[in-house]
């Protein structure tokens, strides 16, 4: 708004708001004025018992004010001594404010960063979020990647990786959202990403939850799946205690009933169910005729089958009470002497998943990992980088480092392993073992030394397959660093390294020569008093025989000095001192003349 139409804006609020006054005051300040312009006749008044009072009637009605006169002109005094001051107070001018300066800027900007920083990093609004940010992905990482990472702490509700668009190819970072179905889940994953390197983990916001989840751990999956077959009838498992005959080995079997995933088969199994508990056993009889050949009805007829367990289970159940969508987890025994029947656990995902599942399927790969470690052993050369991509595959699943130990253990038993590849095996190991020891991980192969030092005797067997001489000494030559490094660490006992050296080492001078090898030996105490004795690896160095030899060499005149002249030549460090100090004084005793002289 410009000046101007502020000026006239103004002006005409102030010319409203006076005739508004001029109003207020004729109508309550001048009574004269106002009843004159605005006469009343008085009127008669009608009684109940038909009288009549006509004394006053048509005469003018002139109120007498309430106020006295003397106290309306001090109301109006009052009133303008108010306008007049209110007016001075609009039109004061404002006090000067000086500006901030760059140091209460500063101050500011500190007390907001420190507000900033000491709410924490993982807090949102929303406390009911199942949904988790992931920031600084890799662009190797793909929504499948993320599933399983995250899928270990527990069922997940959806992924999604927010790919570069068409003008942001240049990122080398993506990011996206992983959603769990439940919140404890959700803050299990995020205590436990929180300090990671390769990506950055907190809270989003809440998204909505399906009713049922994309993905379902392995250790969780199990409690619904059904067990494996077992030949008995309902399928049922023996136990520890499952010993004897027959009839007393089969009642101490257990049939678990598992609900069947097809979510169309289960509603066939349920339809069933509700005619036969209305028509009864000749409804079930009927439909076995009548659909012999029918897929769908091969529940009815194989009583093995995991189906035909849920199936005679659900329908006992409706049969003695229980409810369509609960029932009592009782373990019981449908048939006399029969095995014990166990009731299934009710999917619930959104009540988090136990956390002796979460645990346990911490301390072992997934299938899908174990794939992977496998396919990366499998192509695993003796180069840096490709040494280098499969350890990074093992230490970016530490909590399940003994479960990839394992394997790579394991792939060193196998009697077809060509030598390269053997070597480079032991180099993955060697890598794992170093970082986890740096990290200051617990390993459990620590403590299975003799396993290890099988794999090595059995490495030795493999080594003597090899044709030529010089591929036996590269080979143990290889091995002896691996080991030096680890007594270096201080990785394993040094009994147990001592073993694994004598398995390699034989009856060779294994470090005679360590520039050839490219090894830097350790300058410690052990390795200087063998120097000193002669010892290598267990083995004397044969010295010459103690004879006499000065009588087979004629002495010559230039080989001996007379020890009077060495005397008298000697110089001694104090004299050495006195020359060089008369030699100092002189120079100055000269300098000092030719600043005389000018």
């Amino acid at each position: 708004m410009s000046k101007s139409s502020y000026k006239r804006k103004r002006k005409e609020d102030q010319e409203a708001a006076a005739h508004v006054f001029k109003d207020f005051l004729e109508t309550f300040q001048n009574p004269s004025i106002s009843i004159a312009n605005k006469p009343f006749v008085r009127s008669s008044v009608l009684y109940r018992n038909n009288e009549q009072q006509t004394a006053d009637v048509g005469q003018i009605y002139n109120p007498k004010p309430l106020i006295p006169s003397a106290k309306l002109s001090e109301t109006k005094t009052a009133l303008e001594c108010a306008r007049i001051l209110k007016d001075t107070a609009l039109n004061k001018p404002k006090k000067f404010e000086r500006p901030p300066s760059n140091l209460d800027l500063l101050k500011e900007e500190l007390k907001q960063r420190h507000e900033k920083d000491k709410s924490p990093a993982n807090s949102t609004e929303d406390a009911a979020t199942t949904n988790l940010f992931v920031a600084n992905l890799s662009s190797k990482i793909t929504e499948n990647h993320l599933m399983v990472e995250f899928g270990a702490y527990g069922p997940l509700a959806s992924v999604k990786i927010l790919w570069p668009r068409a003008d942001e190819t240049h990122r080398n970072s993506n990011c996206g959202f992983v959603a769990f179905m439940s919140r404890k889940d959700a803050e299990r994953a995020l205590k436990a990403n929180q300090r990671r390197d390769d990506m950055r983990v907190c809270w989003g916001k809440s998204v909505e939850i399906p009713s049922h989840p994309i993905y379902i751990p392995d250790s969780l999956l199990k409690l619904y799946l059904p067990p494996p077959s077992s030949g008995l009838p309902f399928n049922a498992q023996p136990t520890a205690r499952s010993s004897g005959d027959f009839a007393r080995f089969l009642r101490d079997c257990r049939v678990k009933v598992a609900v069947p995933l097809n979510k169309k088969l289960l509603a066939l199994v349920h339809r069933m169910i509700e005619f036969v508990v209305r028509e009864g056993p000749a409804f079930e009889a009927l439909v076995m005729r009548k659909e012999l050949d029918n897929p769908d009805f091969n529940f009815l007829f194989d009583c093995k089958s995991p189906t035909h367990v849920y199936y005679r289970w659900k329908l006992f159940s409706i049969l003695n009470g229980d409810g369509p969508r609960s029932w009592s987890m009782r373990e019981f025994r449908m048939f006399e002497g029969g095995s014990v029947w166990c009731p299934p656990a009710t999917p619930c995902y959104t009540s988090g998943m136990p956390d002796g599942l979460v645990e346990a399927g911490e301390r072992r790969l997934g299938e899908a990992q174990s794939e992977r470690l496998v396919e990366l052993i499998r192509r695993l050369t003796m180069g840096r980088a490709n040494v280098a991509e499969a350890m990074a595959f093992c230490l970016a699943r530490s909590s399940a480092v003994d479960d990839a130990i394992e394997i790579i253990v394991e792939s060193l038993r196998n009697e077809g392993t060509e030598a390269p590849k053997r070597i480079a095996r032991l180099y993955l190991l060697s890598d794992v073992l170093s970082n986890c020891k740096a990290k200051k991980l617990p390993l459990r192969i620590e403590k299975q030394e003799g396993m290890l030092l099988e794999v090595f005797r059995f490495t030795r067997s493999r080594r003597d397959a090899l044709k030529t001489l010089c591929d036996r000494d590269n080979f143990d030559t290889r091995i002896v660093r691996i080991v030096r490094h680890w007594d270096i660490y201080r990785m394993f006992s040094e009994e147990f390294l001592d073993k694994v050296n004598a398995l390699f080492s034989g009856n060779k001078f294994v470090e005679e020569d360590d520039s050839s090898l490219g090894l830097d030996e350790p300058l410690d105490g052990a390795c200087l008093l063998r120097r000193s004795s002669g010892e290598e690896n267990g083995k004397k160095v044969a010295g010459l025989s103690e004879i006499d030899i000065k009588k087979y060499f004629v002495p010559s005149k230039w080989d001996a000095i007379d020890p009077d002249e060495v005397e008298a030549q000697a110089m001694s460090t104090e004299k050495m001192y006195f020359m060089e100090m008369e030699k100092r004084a002189k120079h100055d005793k000269k300098r000092k003349k030719k600043k005389s002289k000018r």
